[in-house]
């Protein structure tokens, strides 16, 4: 006989012992084997996971390094990052490795977690823990894919247009400065008139080029000169004035960003769940939350300021999307409530 009852006297019965399958309920101990059984399945798909993010770290590095390529390049920079340290490169492999690993591995963990919450209900309400499982990896993965399309292009192109704006325009020491630093006043020299050299600028290196042929490559913004064997290239700096604040970014500090950036948006974006879950279990109704949006708001930039770097451009890209997403829950968990209703 199915049950008429809210989900949570249901749970209230069961602890009571007065519902009509309270024998198959388990006992305290059960429940804490079946608690290391969900922790153990866990850690090892984060295991796996991540030994697959070590064997395919490469791969995984040029996906995680390529927004920022693509930002450097459409500024005229050179698609690279700065290794700080002999072991900077390693430790951030390692730290790759596990922070993908875990990001990967997280649908898994989302299910070990709702299989050990259905543990404890009955069949119709496993059939809805069963929804909420794979609508929370969809959203987990979604809030992934929106950082890494989305928020990180934008974030990137924003800070490295924000340092390019600090340029080095005089630098020269006048007065004081000239007298303490003991220079002296430079002698302009008459420029000879001779025709300057014209290197070509190319699309990709030319097929019969000859040593000490030189060209700019337009893609890479490099001087290119042709060696016996191989080539010399310097990069090329864009504008006529160099910047001040040069965008070179350390490895391991990139690396955290953006791992980290995507393992927030994957949090966030399992709001709709929370909200869905609330309302369904009768712990908060809809209208309770519709006139608590004050206070969602504030605990949405709170949020948004924990799980994101100190930048108020992320912040304010995870905060939009969450306070949408909670919208979005509570007119999807009004309709849970009155299919309840409707018996």
């Amino acid at each position: 006989m199915t049950p008429t009852t809210t989900p949570l006297s249901s749970i209230a019965q069961r602890v009571t012992g007065d519902d009509p399958v309270d024998a198959a309920r388990m006992s305290f101990g059960d429940h804490l084997e079946e608690l290391r059984s969900t922790v153990v399945r866990s850690l090892l798909g984060v295991a796996l996971a991540t030994v697959v993010a070590l064997a395919c770290g490469n791969t995984v590095l040029e996906i995680v390094f390529r927004p920022l390529w693509l930002v450097q390049m459409a500024n005229g920079l050179q698609p690279n990052l700065q290794s700080l340290s002999p072991s900077d490169a390693f430790s951030a492999y390692l730290k790759m490795a596990v922070l993908a690993g875990l990001i990967v591995s997280m649908p898994w963990v989302l299910y070990q977690i709702w299989l050990f919450i259905a543990a404890g209900l009955y069949a119709h309400e496993k059939r809805f823990a069963k929804r909420l499982t794979f609508a929370s990896s969809g959203l987990f993965a979604a809030g992934v894919f929106f950082m890494y399309f989305i928020v990180l292009p934008i974030v990137l192109q924003f800070f490295i247009t924000f340092n390019r704006a600090f340029e080095a325009t005089s630098i020269a020491p006048a007065g004081l400065e000239r007298l303490l630093l003991g220079t002296r006043d430079r002698v302009d020299v008459k420029p000879e008139t001779k025709i300057p050299a014209k290197i070509p600028v190319l699309a990709a290196d030319p097929k019969n080029a000859k040593p000490g042929d030189a060209w700019i490559d337009k893609k890479t913004s490099r001087l290119v000169i042709k060696r016996a064997k191989g080539h010399w290239s310097i990069p090329l700096e864009p504008g006529a004035v160099a910047p001040a604040v040069d965008s070179q970014f350390a490895v391991p500090s990139y690396i955290s960003f953006v791992l980290m950036l995507s393992l927030a948006f994957g949090i966030a974006f399992e709001t709709p769940i929370i909200v869905c879950f609330l309302a369904w279990s009768g712990l908060v109704t809809t209208a309770a939350m519709a006139r608590g949006r004050r206070h969602v708001i504030l605990g949405v930039v709170i949020m948004a300021a924990v799980l994101t770097p100190p930048d108020v451009i992320s912040q304010l890209l995870l905060a939009f999307p969450m306070y949408f997403l909670f919208e979005a829950g509570v007119r999807f968990a009004r309709m849970i409530e009155r299919r309840k209703a409707d018996g």
